[in-house]
């Protein structure tokens, strides 16, 4: 048993689905999912089929907001490619929103940012602040 748990309510486009380590939300039209948690071997089932879902059911760019993602392994990267390719047949395109620097610069390492219908908009790096110098009043 994975705990996972899929809501959709009768009449809507929208897409629920629930693990101990994964949320995803979405819509349908506009193709837009939401990914809150960690995408690894035990959600990747789970994230795999919330996306085949959004290109099956949707019409035109799929769009996906992983600002909230904490971790991806490269099961989740791989299954991110192939939606992307997937994509490509229809003219459409996978566009991944707020992704975090070090995911850019990964798929960059593995040539998967070269993927013609993969769009990856990163996020702004985080401010490091910096402490006070020694003395200064805070």
């Amino acid at each position: 048993m994975t705990g996972l748990a899929v809501e959709r309510p009768p009449g809507r486009g929208d897409l629920r689905e629930r693990s101990a380590l994964l949320r995803l939300d979405g819509t349908f039209e506009p193709p837009y999912l939401v990914v809150d948690g960690d995408v690894d071997i035990g959600t990747l089932a789970m994230f795999t089929a919330a996306l085949s879902r959004m290109l099956a059911h949707g019409s035109g760019d799929v769009w996906v907001d992983a600002e909230r993602l904490r971790f991806i392994d490269v099961g989740g990267l791989r299954a991110i490619a192939s939606a992307a390719c997937r994509l490509g047949l229809q003219d459409r395109r996978l566009v991944l929103r707020a992704v975090a620097p070090h995911l850019v610069d990964l798929m960059d390492l593995v040539g998967w940012s070269q993927i013609a219908n993969l769009v990856m908009l990163a996020r702004e790096p985080r401010a490091v602040r910096e402490a006070p110098p020694a003395g200064a009043a805070g």
